[in-house]
């Protein structure tokens, strides 16, 4: 067979420096500076690794180790997480990914979000899309590090993670994936109501406390004076429930909210 993983000496001093290392994803630069050979070495060794597959290219030079178990198609690949820490920096996991990962929501997306401080392009890797999503300074902070396999990676906290989906609900689904967070955090008692307060307050996007206090009361949850303080927080005017959805719907005078998901929809998911 044509495509049989055979590997060189350079090849094989490349991938055994990288895995002693644990640096399954690597760079050009790296295999340089590993082999003291000249870029363009380098870039030619990574081609034939990439088509004997050994390697993954995950975008213009960066690549990731493919180990055995790939087998012939190289369909392999690292965890997402993992994946998503080495293609940009500074960064953390959030919305939709942040939810599922907590287990705040049922639905998976084959898309990871991240969020970021810079502008960057989708990637795809295996199938799998990397959707960047470029903060300002302001909103760019409440994430932890969390172990995936042998690696620490930056996700937001269960808090950032549910303000950041009331920021921007685009990027997790809609408000009707933030409300089951709301649910399942104040269900497992793993939300701290005034660090979430904290942090909607940080974001400097006032609708972000309208649609806190609806989807609250929505769900009847007795979380005592956290209502009437973010009702005092918000804005004048109106603003969108769910600006994924449409202009038509009624207005919450209570909450200055166009409510555009009628209550059925946003609490469907309990029926199942």
């Amino acid at each position: 067979m044509s495509n049989i993983k055979t590997l060189g000496v350079l090849s094989a001093t490349l991938l055994a420096s990288l895995s002693e290392k644990g640096d399954y994803i690597f760079t050009t630069q790296d295999a340089v500076d590993i082999l003291g050979v000249e870029p363009y070495v380098a870039q030619d060794l990574l081609r034939h690794l990439v088509a004997r597959k050994w390697a993954k290219r995950l975008e213009r030079g960066k690549y990731m180790i493919l180990p055995l178990e790939s087998g012939l198609s190289g369909t392999y690949t690292h965890h997402e997480f993992l994946i998503a820490a080495s293609l940009i920096d500074p960064y953390y996991i959030s919305y939709w990914t942040a939810l599922s990962y907590y287990g705040f929501t049922e639905q998976v997306a084959r898309t990871i979000f991240v969020a970021t401080r810079k502008q960057k392009r989708p990637v795809e890797v295996s199938g799998i899309t990397f959707q960047f999503v470029r903060l300002s300074k302001n909103k760019f902070f409440g994430f932890v590090q969390e172990w995936i396999e042998d690696k620490q990676v930056n996700i937001a906290s269960r808090e950032k993670t549910l303000v950041d989906c009331l920021d921007l609900p685009q990027y997790c689904g809609g408000v009707a994936e933030a409300i089951k967070g709301l649910w399942y955090g104040y269900e497992e008692k793993s939300l701290d109501w005034d660090t979430l307060t904290e942090y909607a307050e940080r974001m400097g996007n006032r609708t972000i406390f309208k649609r806190l206090g609806y989807l609250t009361e929505l769900l009847e949850l007795p979380i005592g004076e956290h209502i009437s303080l973010w009702h005092s927080k918000m804005s004048s005017g109106y603003g969108r429930l769910d600006p994924t959805m449409g202009k038509s719907g009624s207005y919450n005078t209570r909450w200055n909210l166009l409510v555009n998901l009628s209550p059925e929809d946003l609490l469907a998911w309990r029926e199942h």
